[in-house]
């Protein structure tokens, strides 16, 4: 077997792994309910749902028919593809965690639910945005392992993205929880741990 075929396996493992779990606990979390996407912003929420629709869209056609895709490929040593592999391997594990402390907390925009809770478990506990943080290292990952700019460039923008949405999400959970929210952002990271606190 070569090498593009042991990363492609690889790649479609990890990546399929990660799928069923996102979907898992999006379907949970939006059963019964209806999403408002009111205050997300017609051109944030376009940007972000065609971003999010060719960035899972490419993953599935590496995995399926990778032919196409050959504009987006670089050379990327062995190694650093094995290290990309192994950084989406080691994020499963605290997505599923970060997921669980969510429950049915998750949300695809920046409105709160009128039963949302704050959450400080979990990765939360050190990290107001853990999703994100892993998101964009996991399709950064996946990049590497495919060894194509078009996945890395995809996790850089849609970490951008988000990084300008923020202060909105922020904004709806200070507006929610008040001061209990604001001391939770003092102790808290917003895509990294805050060790100087």
């Amino acid at each position: 077997m070569s090498q593009q075929a042991t990363f492609r396996i690889i790649f479609a493992a990890l990546f399929l792994i990660l799928f069923g779990v996102v979907g898992t606990y999006r379907r949970k979390a939006s059963a019964g309910r209806r999403i408002d996407y009111s205050d997300e912003g017609l051109l944030m929420l376009i940007a972000l749902r065609l971003g999010g629709l060719f960035l899972w869209g490419f993953c599935f056609l590496y995995i399926i028919y990778p032919r196409p895709l050959g504009w987006s490929f670089i050379e990327v040593p062995y190694w650093l593809r094995w290290v990309g592999a192994a950084v989406v391997l080691v994020l499963i594990p605290f997505v599923v965690s970060a997921q669980q402390a969510l429950g049915r907390n998750v949300s695809p925009t920046v409105i709160t639910h009128e039963d949302h809770e704050l959450i400080t478990s979990g990765p939360y506990r050190w990290i107001r945005n853990p999703l994100y943080t892993a998101g964009g290292l996991i399709f950064t990952g996946l990049g590497l392992v495919a060894a194509s700019w078009f996945l890395i460039g995809g996790a850089v923008l849609a970490l951008v993205l988000v990084r300008l949405r923020l202060p909105k999400e922020e904004a709806q959970l200070e507006d929610r929880f008040g001061q209990e929210y604001r001391d939770y952002a003092g102790r808290t990271g917003r895509f990294l741990p805050s060790w100087s606190r």
